[in-house]
């Protein structure tokens, strides 16, 4: 690594570091401003909730163009580790209790083993699930389910809501660069999200298995996003 990549590496890390600080500092603030509007205008609080989200979704999108920055340049270094599947999906889906109180929507965790240890980066994985989570929250109308289970010889996470589904053309998505660079102004999507999902799916790897993500429309309606880990 030359001089110069180490500087943008540092610049980029910075920057990224300031922004997010920022944001903290504003939701902090929406969060103040709820408490004392939420008894006398509860439509108010929601709308409010709903900033919360879109700054929680450009944090989200802040550290997903750092991990591919870093991806790129092989500054990217996951940490491994056995560890507890519920604690990672509670770790993520707890970034949202508020907000969903407020929305009116229920969140249902269903774990076909609760004691389940799974080989994972924990800090990638939850940061997957809270990126798929504020879309479901987002776009579902009332409810959004967590399914996770042991299926075709590795570890399922599902995230389902029931709003509209994804978009035909988002179900044959399969995290290449081309896919990725799918720009659309008008709806907010780039795809930036769901490549760094199935890029930090990639990285976990068991002999010449490797962790992938699917898409597809739930049959009672409403889209489903799986996690699939080896």
């Amino acid at each position: 690594m030359n001089k110069l990549e180490l500087d943008m590496n540092t610049i980029m890390a910075s920057t990224v570091h300031d922004v997010k600080n920022a944001l903290s500092l504003i939701d902090d603030q929406i969060r103040d401003v709820m408490a004392e509007v939420e008894q006398a205008s509860p439509e108010g609080a929601a709308y409010l909730n709903r900033i919360r989200l879109e700054t929680g979704r450009i944090n989200n999108d802040l550290v997903h163009m750092l991990g591919l920055y870093r991806m790129h340049h092989n500054t990217f270094h996951p940490s491994f580790d056995d560890v507890p599947v519920e604690e990672v999906v509670q770790d993520a889906s707890s970034r949202y209790t508020e907000s969903l109180a407020a929305l009116g929507i229920e969140l249902n965790i269903e774990m076909e083993d609760r004691d389940c240890v799974w080989y994972m980066d924990p800090a990638l994985i939850e940061s997957v699930l809270a990126n798929i989570l504020t879309n479901c929250i987002r776009y579902t109308k009332d409810r959004v389910d967590v399914q996770v289970a042991e299926r075709d010889g590795g570890l399922s996470i599902r995230v389902i809501d029931n709003g509209e589904g994804y978009p035909e053309k988002m179900l044959n998505f399969m995290g290449t660069e081309d896919e990725q660079g799918d720009v659309n102004f008008q709806t907010g999507s780039t795809g930036l999200g769901l490549f760094f999902c199935y890029q930090i799916a990639s990285l976990h790897r068991n002999g010449k298995q490797h962790g992938t993500i699917k898409l597809s429309n739930d049959d009672q309606g409403g889209a489903s996003f799986e996690l699939w880990l080896p």
